[in-house]
């Protein structure tokens, strides 16, 4: 069991960036507002007295964007805004002092002002994740010039990193972050438009165009939406338009003090493409996303095996390395292969985006060769992402990527010098720094290597064919891989994986389908789920209440890849203690049931009783203790904070979670303030005090300050002698900063006369004044509010950090507790449906008494009726048997029911029957239905003779193969001759477990059936070695009436009952007439076929 030591505490010192970041997105300069006494500029504008905050804030903010906005503010006397020189501060934030203001005097209240901001009143910003930032690359001037000079985009510095980013990213929907609205500008914001339903708004700039007059202007497109929109419109973009998504963020923080533009700082935050999602709230939490990176080996035969190389074998000898991972929960994968199955690959893992090596993109952009040329391997890699519709993107891991403000390599080894491997891990890591760019989160340190010997192999044919997770049915449509022209609604209705699925947390329906995608070959790894499902079988009231606590379970794995990418919040963080604590209550909960059956000794200590108690404690044995970070939580957030809710445009939660600039922050601190200076302050604080020493001084300071203003404001309204508190309120407002508020007119005269108080503004019902004291007090405990939500801010970094250290351990245990909900759920289907624990071993054998399948059996029950059962017995001496019957007689439903019991078995699951054993079977391949892939140029014998190919290829002694009706589709000769070749070379050459499903009774005499084969009291065996003969059959009743038997007997069934299938389906009763005189004719003159040799 792993121990945990040497952990940091989480009062560590860390080190912090000291920046700001602000980019209001209002231009235009406010208008001048008067209030009594006014003051008069030197230009005779009137203008009021008091410059608060806001307005010092505000007038910095609109020359910081006026350049960007091509508006220019002016001062009461004239000034440009622009020629104002601020005050630059330490710490990196300018301050507007109000004496500095054109036309301006100073009196007591401004006095006060200028005192209070002259100071170093704001604590230091929290930069996430710095970086170095790297040399942009300049813009194409000459490119840009030709653009403005024929009216395609106005000239402005705004436009200029729209283009650069344009030049940057073409083909990709680019959205500029500007103040809270991401927008689209110019040519391409009909597109955008277009796309997400926005409305398409005009702006007027000058027309700088070669042809146009001075003065002209010009109306340019933009559209966009509300920052907090961003989620709603990636659905549209990313998902169902499969758009890729560049969001150029601003970056207020990294402005450059000393060379002070205006300019807020963009640069491209994330480029979002299909594969790359991570906490987007309609992602769906039972299905994985994976980004796959695919590494290409080369192929260089031997003369001799050049020699010997069958014609399409290229793909054969090529390597392939497959690197794929979900981004959202931290999934992660590695597996060799080659390309010849690259396809049942691609079926099994269903990427979201697939990234190749740069030098493959001229082979994508050039689909077409000429008939005479050679084809690579590689190109039926292309072939096929081009047909299965997938997102494809390209990365040269040899340069690093251009990434403006985030530190990379600048040097990468050589790919030729790696391993195939490792360069597939390389393409995917590349692929993600560039589009995560700083919110790349932390892979695990080994990704899970999936060994082809240790999983059941099952090709695309196959796992289309069972619908083992989709199936081509109306009802309950999902969207399939990709967006392109193989993409169509699936259905998941009446699939295997509908029938199975009784998991309960979204991390347990991701196990559930990589199981039955990829079963075990591995016979302990079976046999211990096995025993977990039949411990969890065998304990009802256990199972019910440990499924009851997993229904609490949150998504743990999401959340901790939010913490490896530096962007959970407080709530995650709280969640995180409540998985650790209801593990907690699910391990004592089973605790409790073994304590319970070992102080019962009238219980059985043998068989399976035994066993599951053995299982359930080396299952409990497994985990890793994780209470400490659960304390640590717990010991630093408060529980009664945790249950406000956050505000609904999100910016309040951002801010304090330090993921924002510390000036938006601030706004929502004194937006609090404004409306009740101390009682809206308090759900702020949700780390406990006394969380650091600093924390415990600055709540300290801030009850002292806050008590001192509640006596001043006693003390205020006894000098004065104002009885009712409601007619002299000590206040604070963005407008005016602090002041003293009368509600009471007769009162007015006595601050009139105090020489203290100076009125600055007054309504209908209330005058304010301004009181150097209450300012002071006020900006000093504003100081101390400040700092404390930085301090908070670096004690909540430090527990998420501390997290991300543990999100491996946090990790294992989850895979545990998915391994439980897996179990939980096979041992509920069988006990509903009544399946067995199934016995698997090293032999090529396989004996399965009365059969079901699952799927089949669920929708005739869901209609009242009931499930014909069959048996198998495969053995060396009997691999292959040869099914014939009638047209709707049960022989697919035989087929696909003995391959999903295989996979059930292999999957840890117990099977529907009354018995099974099995050998492992190392490969699964089914050839069963009639369809065609006209995409790819395949008529529908082709499409058989395609999938027919690659069974006998690939096939091993150990596979399980099951065939249906080979060679149809094709002449009557040319048929059989396909289907008694195939059944040839399976009996030659693999001489593994098949069941073959045929309308040609002519195959049993060329396999030497006896000719009384139609008596089925017993099995009945050809002259071949290793081929049994079985069939279905009709059941005759009164009137010429009949029914399915579906049981399966033995021998051969030489008549199909076509034309009463055909009769039940409706067909006129002139053409029956015809079919059955057709008939009639042919078998008076049959086809005479000899058994043939193997000599």
């Amino acid at each position: 069991m792993t121990k945990m030591s040497s952990r940091r505490s989480t009062s560590a010192v860390l080190d912090v960036v000291s920046t700001f970041r602000g980019s209001p997105r209002t231009f235009r300069a406010p208008p001048c507002r008067c209030a009594r006494p006014r003051l008069v500029t030197p230009s005779g504008s009137v203008c009021k007295p008091i410059v608060s905050r806001q307005s010092a804030c505000f007038i910095r903010q609109a020359s910081s964007q006026a350049k960007d906005s091509s508006l220019e503010a002016e001062g009461s006397d004239g000034t440009s805004l622009k020629q104002l020189k601020p005050r630059k501060k330490k710490e990196g934030k300018m301050t507007i002092l109000a004496s500095q203001l054109p036309g301006l005097s100073a009196g007591p209240a401004l006095g006060a002002w200028d005192a209070i901001k002259g100071r170093s009143s704001n604590p230091p910003r929290l930069a996430k994740s710095p970086s170095p930032v790297l040399e942009v690359p300049p813009v194409d001037d000459e490119g840009y010039q030709a653009a403005v000079d024929v009216g395609r985009i106005p000239d402005t510095d705004l436009s200029r990193v729209i283009w650069k980013h344009w030049q940057r990213f073409p083909g990709c929907v680019v959205l500029t972050r500007v103040g809270k609205f991401y927008e689209s500008y110019y040519e391409k914001a009909p597109i955008v438009s277009n796309l997400i339903g926005t409305k398409m708004v005009y702006k007027r700039f000058t027309d700088k165009s070669k042809t146009a007059s001075a003065g002209k202007t010009r109306l340019f497109a933009f559209t966009g939406f509300p920052f907090t929109h961003l989620d709603k419109y990636l659905k549209i973009l990313v998902q169902d338009h499969g758009q890729t998504v560049v969001l150029v963020e601003e970056y207020a923080n990294e402005r450059v003090m000393d060379d002070y533009t205006g300019m807020v700082p963009r640069r491209v935050g994330r480029v979002i493409t299909p594969g790359t999602l991570m906490d987007e709230s309609w992602l769906s939490g039972g299905e994985s996303r994976y980004l796959l990176a695919i590494s290409v080996g080369e192929s260089e035969p031997t003369p001799v095996e050049e020699a010997e190389r069958e014609e399409g074998d290229a793909t054969e000898k090529t390597s392939v390395s497959l690197a794929y991972t979900d981004v959202s929960t931290g999934e992660y994968f590695v597996r060799e292969t080659t390309l010849a199955y690259i396809e049942d690959e691609l079926a099994r893992i269903s990427p979201r985006e697939v990234v190749l090596d740069k030098s493959l993109e001229a082979m994508w952009d050039s689909p077409i060769v000429a008939d005479d040329e050679e084809l690579p391997p590689t190109k039926a890699l292309m072939d096929l992402l081009r047909v299965f519709g997938i997102h494809v993107s390209f990365a040269d891991t040899r340069t690093p990527p251009e990434l403006e403000g985030l530190s990379f390599p600048s040097a990468l080894p050589s790919t030729d010098a790696m391993s195939l491997e490792t360069q597939a891990l390389t393409l995917l890591r590349h692929h993600l720094q560039y589009a995560l760019r700083d919110g790349m989160p932390r892979l695990p340190s080994e990704p899970h290597r999936m060994f082809s010997e240790r999983h059941m192999q099952i090709d695309a044919a196959t796992l289309h064919a069972l619908e083992v997770r989709h199936a081509l049915r109306p009802g309950s449509m999902v969207m399939p891989t990709g967006m392109g022209p193989a993409a169509s609604p699936l259905s998941v209705r009446g699939t295997l994986l509908s029938v199975l699925n009784r998991t309960v947390t979204a991390s347990g329906h991701r196990l559930l389908i990589r199981t039955l995608t990829a079963p075990f070959t591995d016979l302990r790894a079976i046999n211990s789920r096995l025993a977990l499902v039949q411990a969890l079988h065998d304990r009802d009231e256990l199972r019910e209440d440990l499924q009851a606590l997993a229904k609490q379970f949150g998504d743990i794995m999401r959340l901790v890849q939010r913490f490896r990418s530096q962007r959970g919040d407080r709530y995650d963080v709280w969640e995180t203690a409540g998985w650790i604590r209801s593990t907690g209550k699910l391990l004592q909960r089973i605790r409790e049931e073994l304590e319970s059956e070992n102080e019962n000794e009238s219980k059985d200590a043998a068989g399976t009783v035994e066993e599951g108690k053995q299982r359930l404690q080396e299952f409990m044995d497994e985990f890793t203790p994780l209470e400490e970070i659960a304390e640590m939580i717990e010991g630093a957030i408060d529980e009664e904070m945790m249950a406000q809710p956050a505000d609904e445009d999100g910016e309040t939660r951002d801010a304090l979670l330090g993921d924002s600039d510390v000036e938006s922050a601030q706004a929502q601190i004194k937006s609090r303030q404004n409306k009740d200076w101390l009682a809206r302050e308090d759900d702020l604080w949700w780390l406990k005090s006394g969380v650091s020493p600093t924390i415990t001084r600055l709540h300290g300071e801030r009850a002292l300050l806050t008590e001192e203003m509640y006596r001043m404001q006693d003390r205020l309204r006894e000098r004065f002698d104002i009885k009712n508190p409601k007619q002299l309120v000590l206040n604070k407002s963005d407008r005016h900063g602090w002041h003293v508020v009368l509600t009471k007119k007769s009162d007015y005269n006595k601050l009139n006369k105090d020489s203290d108080f100076e009125p600055i503004y007054e309504t209908k019902g209330s005058r304010c004044y301004a009181y150097n004291a209450w300012s002071a007090l006020g900006a000093k405990r504003e100081n101390v509010v400040q700092t404390l939500y930085t301090e908070q801010t670096v004690a909540f970094r430090a527990i998420r950090d501390k997290i991300a250290e543990w999100s491996e351990l946090i990790q294992h245990n989850a895979e545990l507790v998915d391994e439980l909900d897996l179990a939980m759920g096979f041992a509920q289907v069988a006990i509903e449906c009544d399946y067995v624990r199934p016995i698997l071993n090293d032999s090529t054998e396989m004996k399965i008494v009365n059969g079901r399948h699952p799927a089949v059996e669920s929708g005739l029950l869901a209609s009242s009726r009931l499930f014909t059962p069959n048996s198998t017995t495969m053995s060396p001496k009997s691999h292959l048997h040869v099914i014939t019957g009638p047209n709707q007689g049960g022989k697919s439903t035989l087929l696909r029911q003995t391959a999903v019991i295989a996979i059930l078995a292999q999957s840890g699951s117990f099977v529907p029957a009354e018995h099974a054993e099995l050998g492992i079977v190392d490969k699964v391949f089914s050839r069963v239905g009639a369809r065609d892939d006209l995409f790819r140029d395949r008529s529908t014998f082709m499409l058989e003779m395609v999938e027919t190919a690659a069974i006998l290829r690939h096939a091993t002694e150990r596979s399980l193969v099951i065939m249906d009706e080979i060679g149809r589709g094709t002449t009557l000769h040319a048929g059989v001759s396909i289907a008694y070749a195939t059944l040839d070379h399976i009996l030659n050459h693999i001489k593994c477990r098949t069941l073959f499903a045929t309308h040609y009774h002519e195959l049993a005499h060329m396999l030497g059936a006896s000719k009384d084969a139609r008596q089925r009291s017993k099995r009945q065996r050809g002259v071949r070695k290793g081929v049994e003969f079985w069939c279905t059959d009709i059941d005759q009743v009164a009137d010429g009436a009949f029914s399915y038997s579906y049981k399966l007997q033995p021998g051969v069934n030489h008549d199909s009952h076509a034309i009463k299938a055909a009769r039940l389906a409706g067909m006129p009763e002139s053409f029956l007439q015809v079919a059955e005189d057709t008939l009639a004719s042919l078998e008076a003159s049959p086809v005479q076929v000899k058994p043939h040799s193997t000599e």
